[in-house]
């Protein structure tokens, strides 16, 4: 092993051990973020990748291994810039992925750049980021500038503002929501966000202060005129309750409903739980100009096939 710097309080019979060991770890480290690449290659073949297949592959495989997807996702992308033979199983992974689009790449890996932080003739990322860097001032296709967008949008933030910018181009959101990946990314992104609005909303409700109750108040009674709620039944308030939860959650949703994406299964239990909506507002409504509360017998088959579920 080359001499290398030390840090300062550490001699180098101490040192040099420590940076052997992650040396070893790091190569362990790389062959197994290759050959987890190389898996969803081996996934792939046969098999259509023209309409966000890849991607589908990718997230269901990663969920399924127990990896983050984006991550697998690095890991298939390097791979497949860096065949095999071409590789160099002493220079770290990180390293190959940061090249994995320069043009002459299996050339450049040959040679070890001198390191002015080591004092050492290796590749490291940092020498590999210089090189890519240089090689991106003027990207000639496609890979390379996605390459190159990729590690200038490094952080979410970034990324965001780009993103919200760039969807103000009608070609660009055509191109989006046509991909059925995107379409579903997106769906999620969006129960995940009003998942959130919501716990923050009953996280404020649960904080307000005794002296906001009258104003509640009074926008439960624009919402239903004529009713008091302090002398209104509780079970009354209940379902008021219900409804109102009811009505805002399908405003919420309805919205990001895409029937062309769903097969013919998903719709018809879609609309099975349409039905027993309707049959269960059908009862309210007896109840409530009849005074009769029992249910009929339809009813009560559909809620014990659902208990039975």
């Amino acid at each position: 092993m080359a001499t290398v710097t030390l840090p300062a309080g550490y001699t180098k019979a101490e040192w040099e051990p420590i940076v052997r060991k992650g040396r070893k770890l790091i190569k362990q480290k790389s062959s197994i973020q290759f050959a987890l690449g190389d898996l969803v290659i081996d996934a792939l073949v046969g098999h259509p990748r023209g309409h966000g297949e890849v991607g589908q592959v990718i997230d269901l495989l990663a969920h399924q291994i127990g990896i983050n997807a984006a991550t697998l996702r690095d890991y298939h992308q390097a791979a497949t810039q860096w065949p095999e033979e071409k590789r160099r199983p002493d220079v770290c992974w990180s390293v190959h992925r940061t090249l994995a689009y320069v043009r002459s790449r299996y050339i450049l890996i040959r040679k070890d750049p001198f390191d002015p932080i080591s004092k050492e003739n290796r590749w490291t990322v940092n020498e590999a980021e210089k090189v890519a860097n240089r090689s991106f001032d003027t990207p000639s296709n496609k890979d390379e500038r996605l390459a190159r967008t990729r590690r200038l949008l490094h952080s979410d933030e970034d990324a965001a503002e780009v993103v919200k910018e760039m969807i103000t181009r009608p070609e660009v959101r055509s191109r989006v929501v046509a991909d059925r990946r995107a379409r579903s990314l997106l769906r999620e992104a969006q129960y995940e966000h009003w998942q959130e609005v919501d716990r923050e909303v009953e996280a404020e409700a649960e904080l307000a202060p005794a002296e906001d109750a009258e104003e509640v108040e009074e926008a439960m009674e624009e919402a239903a005129p004529g009713i008091s709620y302090k002398e209104a039944p509780l079970e009354i308030l209940r379902l008021f309750g219900s409804f109102a939860s009811f009505f805002v959650s399908l405003q919420r949703i309805i919205p990001q409903v895409h029937s062309q994406d769903y097969t013919e299964d998903t719709k018809a239990a879609v609309l099975d739980n349409v039905h027993k909506a309707r049959m269960l507002l059908d009862w309210c409504e007896s109840a409530i100009t009849t005074g009769r509360t029992d249910m009929d017998k339809a009813l009560a088959r559909l809620l014990e096939d659902e208990e039975g579920e």
